[in-house]
């Protein structure tokens, strides 16, 4: 079957686009009914570490397409998504330590706001682990060829 060939890849392709979405997302937000906004350093463009999330989210997307020829490059796709998995929850836990996701912090004005999380860590997470999926489909699936099923019959009998 071709069309099973393309399911890792087709699975790649889905988690490079969260990737892709998730890193124009915000990270942290102001929940609603609580007056604030995030300030971040940079106005709006995406950061390296951002850019870097994307280009490893395409490689994993190659990666899947190259293990259809050659099977141990299955392994493109798991490290790419581990490696967006680590930076969603390294991320996720640098602002639930600081200043802390769900608890009312008080701000400079004498007021008092809450940050929750924003859509980035959950696209991001879920793009991660489709590239994962895609790996380890990639590792299982095997190619069919013609001399398969020779090989599968069992010798004749004298």
């Amino acid at each position: 079957m071709r069309s099973r060939r393309l399911v890792p890849v087709a699975v790649a392709a889905a988690g490079f686009a969260a990737v892709v979405i998730g890193i124009h997302q915000g990270l942290v937000h102001v929940a609603p009914g609580y007056e604030g906004t995030v300030t971040t350093g940079w106005d709006g463009g995406l950061n390296h570490e951002e850019r870097l999330l994307a280009r490893l989210a395409l490689i994993g997307v190659v990666g899947a397409a190259a293990a259809h020829r050659w099977r141990r490059l299955a392994v493109v796709p798991v490290a790419a998504g581990g490696v967006v998995l680590f930076y969603a929850a390294r991320a996720v836990l640098h602002y639930a330590l600081d200043p802390g996701l769900y608890v009312t912090v008080s701000t400079y004005g004498g007021g008092s706001t809450r940050f929750v999380l924003g859509a980035e860590p959950f696209l991001l997470a879920a793009g991660g682990l489709l590239l994962v999926a895609a790996g380890v489909e990639g590792w299982r699936a095997r190619p069919r060829r013609p001399d398969d099923d020779q090989s599968a019959v069992a010798p004749s009998a004298r």
